[in-house]
């Protein structure tokens, strides 16, 4: 039987409870945004800061996870990292100006982007890799509700106690993951072979990913400006993979990535996360700003979808054991394919949000059953330093691709949005009579935008079905198993 034992079941809930804080703190604020300009008299710009600082600390700290674990244990960096969570989340709800709040975040950052690479670093160390799959049915789930969850759950603390609940509120469970995992997590021995940091690789890769990822999220800036931003990131990263190809002790082994199963699993993953990711944004568009309906409606309508996924994540880590990703993740894409296409053709300014909600139970059982499976078909055959490499890369690639899916969609929307009022954008619905005649327009470039991310999500089942098992073959190992 491939059950997980008790013990193993304890491992995955501490490692589940510190991924949920993390993650949850990506999109806890963002319903509070307009609140903060209040509350420190600044405007949007600066105050988006709040949301950046955050999301740009976790993307620096990721490709440091694998060199982390690999020389210090990945079990007392992880300790480290939600001890400083903690901290920094108790910080961030003290905070008496907007400089300390800023700096509490990135700090905060800092530490949760290294939560979950570890997490699936302990987690997949712990078991057999037949038994992966049933370790992330529990440990991934964080991943994939957490960030429909943030935003309801910022809402009903906002309104019910204030804007220093969002950070305090993560306070105890963080807290209480650091008792679990002194008392259940076993320590594990650092690598054998203490190789000198590739200092040189982080110089590169590091402001690599937050140039790229800063570069595509931050709207304020001029086009020139970001592409010029997210050029300078892509050649920071190109000089990091040519010099680590050799690389006898690289930041992280990019050569996993010449391994069938491994680099094909990652370009499913990066294929799916960009254009779901960024397709999230287009409902509560739809929601407040064109039929006008609260932001509350609009963070119930993600609910269906976080039941879609929190059910079918369960059944596919049994199912995986059985038939496979090739079948199980195929499933997952074609039912989000079919979701996503009949959202294209029954969408109107009218749709109701019965036939909206069982789409999204469909779009999130879907997901369950790309997401995670995928994660596990990568790393299935991963150990020592392998897995500690690939446990940092496959979230770096699916954070990376978020940020760029999320920008592109944003700005198809927007741009499609603009030709139909005259440059005018949203702004125009302002207006009762003008938005009334728009709204054919608005649901034309929502059904749009949908179809681009509907031949992006095709793309992906393409090369799913067109990856098969590769023969057993020993890890592209560049160090000394730990």
């Amino acid at each position: 039987m491939n059950r997980l034992t008790a013990q193993e079941l304890r491992i995955a809930a501490v490692i589940a409870l510190g991924g949920l804080m993390a993650v949850l703190d990506t999109t806890i604020v963002a319903v509070a945004l307009p609140r903060f300009m209040t509350t420190f008299s600044a405007s949007l710009t600066t105050i988006q800061w709040i949301v950046t600082a955050y999301a740009l600390g976790m993307v620096a700290a990721m490709p440091l996870a694998a060199t982390f674990a690999l020389r210090w244990g990945a079990r007392r960096v992880y300790l480290i990292a939600l001890l400083v969570f903690a901290v920094a989340s108790a910080a961030a709800g003290a905070a008496g100006d907007l400089g300390w709040l800023i700096t509490a975040r990135a700090v905060q950052g800092l530490a949760g982007g290294l939560i979950n690479p570890l997490g699936m670093t302990i987690g997949f160390g712990t078991v057999a890799p037949e038994r992966r799959s049933r370790m992330t049915a529990i440990t991934g789930l964080p991943l994939l509700i957490g960030p429909i969850l943030g935003p309801m759950l910022g809402g009903i603390l906002l309104d019910s106690l204030s804007w220093r609940a969002l950070f305090f509120i993560t306070v105890p469970p963080a807290l209480l993951a650091v008792v679990g995992v002194l008392r259940w997590v076993p320590a594990d021995t650092p690598s054998a072979e203490r190789a000198p940091i590739d200092f040189a690789g982080g110089l590169l890769l590091v402001p690599g990913v937050v140039a790229v990822a800063y570069g595509f999220s931050e709207e304020t800036l001029g086009v020139d400006v970001r592409s010029s931003i997210v050029a300078a990131g892509l050649v920071l990263m190109a000089v990091f993979i040519r010099r680590s190809w050799g690389h006898h002790a690289p930041l992280l082994n990019v050569r996993l990535l010449r391994d069938r199963t491994f680099g094909r699993n990652t370009a499913v993953l990066v294929l799916y996360a960009a254009p779901y990711f960024g397709s999230m944004l287009l409902m509560p568009a739809y929601i407040q700003v064109m039929r006008g309906d609260s932001a509350l409606t609009s963070a119930l309508m993600m609910v269906p979808g976080a039941i879609g996924m929190g059910i079918t994540i369960q059944f596919a880590a049994r199912v995986l054991e059985r038939f496979g990703p090739r079948i199980v993740v195929g499933t997952g894409l074609s039912l989000a394919i079919v979701s996503t296409a009949l959202t294209v053709l029954v969408l109107t300014p009218d749709t109701p949000y019965l036939v909206l909600g069982i789409l999204g139970v469909l779009q999130g059982a879907g997901t369950g059953a790309i997401m995670m499976p995928t994660i596990v078909s990568a790393g299935r055959e991963l150990r020592g330093p392998d897995l500690a490499s690939g446990s940092a890369i496959l979230p770096l690639a699916s954070t990376i691709a978020s940020a760029v899916g999320t920008a592109v969609v944003s700005a198809v929307f927007t741009g499609l949005i603009a030709s139909a009022t005259a440059g005018q954008g949203l702004a125009a619905l302002s207006d009762p009579s003008a938005g009334s005649m728009l709204t054919g327009e608005i649901v034309d470039a929502y059904r749009v935008t949908l179809v681009g991310v509907l031949a992006i999500m095709v793309l992906a089942l393409v090369v799913r079905l067109r990856t098969r098992p590769a023969p057993t073959t020993k890890p592209t190992t560049v160090r000394s198993a730990a």
